[in-house]
């Protein structure tokens, strides 16, 4: 038992590596229970009827983004397959990047699986989602959406004009659409709370990572919010609900191991420590 009380640090740093790599690599999964919050983000969403538009601002950054982009991704792709039209755009200057890709590889993967099935239908720019990029003024900006999106984007992160796009046509303001998806690993859902949910009732629901979600629970009980995902676990029953186990899904594995690898060396370090001061005691 002396050796675990010398033990090198590194290597329990080399076991939560190696459970963290299995876990992503390897085919593994957990079961989640489904909260309430979560079932009513994605009813939601699932209970539009096809052709909605539906805005989704995308206010996360590196930071945030292992917890974050499995919410975003799951959204996207859950409003793309049912024919739900999105808008897509960031209030953090770090976002652009992020929210282009994230976008770009729902539209891939639906369209992959489109072709894998023979059917003809493909989901693309203009037509089924359009991404809008930046802009500066957070609470400027929410309101503009309110009376003409156009004023605060007149044209999308490409460059083209919105009216060019003919998923836009008769996309004016919050009247034209079915709900706002706020995510963000920041307090900017409670902008679009109290900026367009609020003074323009337009339902909004709310993705953030777990250390905010405690700040929403009374924005659901007043029902400001319709659902919440918090962090990795809400997007995990997310996926579940959905059927289709991604990123998040590998996370929980990966962040269950890494919790029982850490107990179990508190666990072997305490009882190292007890039979050592044991046997100094008896030898005394």
């Amino acid at each position: 038992m002396d050796f675990l009380l010398g033990l090198d640090r590194r290597w329990i740093f080399l076991f939560i590596a190696l459970g963290v790599i299995i876990s992503l690599v390897g085919p593994f999964s957990i079961d989640v229970s489904i909260t309430s919050p979560v079932a009513r983000y994605y009813n939601a969403i699932d209970r539009l009827p096809p052709g909605s538009t539906i805005l989704v601002s995308m206010d996360l950054g590196p930071s945030t983004l292992p917890e974050l982009e499995p919410i975003l991704a799951a959204t996207v792709r859950h409003a793309l397959t049912r024919d739900i039209r999105v808008i897509a755009m960031t209030l953090l200057v770090e976002g652009p990047s992020i929210g282009e890709r994230i976008m770009l590889e729902a539209q891939d993967q639906i369209n992959a699986e489109l072709e894998a099935r023979g059917e003809e239908r493909r989901i693309t720019l203009g037509e089924d989602w359009v991404f809008l990029g930046y802009r500066a003024g957070a609470g400027a900006v929410i309101l503009q959406f309110g009376e003409e999106v156009r004023k605060a984007y007149p044209s999308d992160y490409y460059g083209t004009p919105l009216d060019d796009h003919p998923m836009m046509a008769g996309v004016h303001s919050f009247d034209d659409m079915g709900l706002v998806v706020a995510v963000s690993g920041t307090a900017l859902p409670e902008a679009w709370i109290s900026y367009a949910g609020v003074p323009f009732g337009i339902p909004v629901l709310v993705g953030c990572t777990a250390v905010y979600a405690p700040n929403y629970y009374a924005y659901l009980q007043t029902q400001q919010i319709l659902g919440m995902l918090g962090g990795l676990k809400g997007a995990a029953e997310y996926e579940k609900m959905l059927a289709r186990p991604a990123a998040a899904m590998r996370g929980m594995v990966a962040q269950m191991v890494v919790h029982v690898v850490i107990v179990v060396f508190i666990l072997l370090g305490n009882v190292a420590y007890f039979v050592s001061r044991r046997r100094k005691r008896k030898a005394s």
